[in-house]
């Protein structure tokens, strides 16, 4: 941040997305343009509920950018695997979650999608898809998928 001038207009806060007291650690009300869920959003125990909470401290029209891989057809045995991984590497790669899946964990959010892409350069194949999810609190219409 440093490097890039930006100190004077980045505030980091490392807090629990589920915390009582987040907006209170923010200065109260809703001071974000954005926010990011980079790949963590399905690591999340009650991701609807993170997605709102994120959503609380938004200004008006603020958006949710999500960038997440999700699983295009049912893999069982990944399914088995991926939650066991943690025991083996100490990283939690959370639970094998479907693309189809992805629009109901937003709706359930009550958001809307307004932009859902393949991440340019990332794994799209008939596995599994890079995604990058754009929403809109508020909404539950969806735009199309590309």
């Amino acid at each position: 941040m440093q490097r890039a001038g930006l100190v004077d207009r980045v505030s980091v806060h490392c807090q629990s997305i589920y915390a009582d007291d987040l907006r209170a650690a923010t200065g109260g009300g809703a001071p974000y343009d954005a926010a990011y869920f980079s790949g963590s959003l399905t690591l999340m125990p009650d991701p609807p509920a993170a997605l709102r909470a994120a959503a609380a401290l938004l200004r008006e029209g603020g958006l949710i950018y999500v960038t997440q891989t999700f699983q295009n057809k049912p893999a069982p045995l990944m399914a088995v695997l991926k939650p066991l991984l943690r025991w083996v590497t100490t990283v939690d790669f959370g639970r094998l979650t479907l693309y189809a899946q992805a629009a109901q964990i937003v709706a359930d959010a009550g958001m809307e999608i307004i932009e859902d892409a393949p991440v340019p350069g990332s794994i799209d194949t008939s596995a599994q898809t890079a995604r990058l999810l754009v929403l809109r609190p508020g909404g539950v219409a969806q735009k199309k998928r590309s």
